[in-house]
């Protein structure tokens, strides 16, 4: 007897493709130096924060200020950040108005460096520099805050665990869905999905995780096909502004959608456009 199998779509073996791209090509200690260090123009030889990350620093904090203040004081978060790569930095902020973070992320060799990180292991990545930037330079608090909250977000991320936009449910199983206050992901659903449909199936799925009242705050890159990291090339799909209110709306959002677009001097500069999102759960 032949039993015939079904062929995979395109969209599914483009989704592999990408897959094993990450997997084999993608390079934490790249991807954090290209976050983080530029040169620094009035320091020759010194490195700073890249221009983008700061503006989108600033975003951060401000949700997340502006939501403490409409939330009862003895009310803390409960976030789950989705897609989070070898990186804590869209989680500085939050920590002092949260009660826990579930860490999630696709890629083992991220999760071993936030793992690392916590754990406070001698080979792990320093994140004081970037925390001391969003503690000092964007809140405007003095230095001795910048201890403090470098062990608050260590404390406050109590797993780390493993996610796949393409599986059902999308985060590991412990993970409970319809609990969390904010859902954080930046920079990861234009590159983990393969089409605009599997973009507004992502978000669906990842809406099932929001309590009804709580946010989505996301970042994303607009009309782009590809990102570099380095030397290697990374796909993405092409987003526009309509695509993602549309597709927010459709996974239970509020039509009432906060878009922050990037400033035109660093849009000229970088060449891109980015925008961080914020969207209330309203079903």
């Amino acid at each position: 007897v032949l039993v015939h199998s079904r062929l995979p779509t395109v969209t599914e073996l483009l989704c592999l493709m990408a897959s094993s791209l990450y997997q084999e090509q993608f390079d934490p200690e790249v991807y954090i130096g290209t976050c983080f260090s530029v040169s620094n123009p009035h320091k020759p030889g010194q490195k700073s924060v890249d221009p983008l990350r700061i503006w989108s620093l600033i975003k951060f904090h401000q949700f997340y200020s502006t939501l403490s203040s409409t939330t009862a004081q003895e009310k803390r978060l409960q976030i789950l950040e989705f897609g989070g790569g070898p990186v804590i930095h869209p989680l500085i902020s939050a920590a002092p108005y949260a009660e826990t973070i579930v860490f999630s992320e696709y890629l083992g060799q991220n999760r071993d460096v936030v793992d690392s990180w916590r754990n406070r292991e001698s080979t792990a990545v320093d994140f004081r520099s970037i925390i001391g930037t969003v503690v000092q330079s964007v809140e405007g608090r003095d230095e001795k805050e910048v201890e403090h909250r470098d062990q608050e977000l260590r404390d406050k991320i109590i797993s780390v665990v493993p996610c796949d936009i393409r599986q059902d449910p999308p985060v590991d199983a412990s993970v409970q869905t319809g609990i969390y206050d904010v859902l954080s992901t930046h920079l990861i659903l234009d590159t983990a999905c393969e089409s605009v449909e599997m973009y507004a199936e992502a978000l669906q799925k990842l809406s099932a995780y929001v309590r009804p009242g709580g946010y989505i705050l996301a970042t994303e890159a607009l009309e782009q096909r590809f990102y570099n990291i380095g030397d290697v090339t990374f796909p993405c799909i092409t987003l526009t502004k309509e695509i993602v209110k549309k597709s927010l709306i459709d996974a239970g959002f509020s039509e009432e959608i906060c878009i922050h677009s990037l400033p035109l001097e660093l849009e000229i500069f970088y060449g891109q456009k980015f925008v961080v999102f914020s969207a209330r759960k309203c079903r």
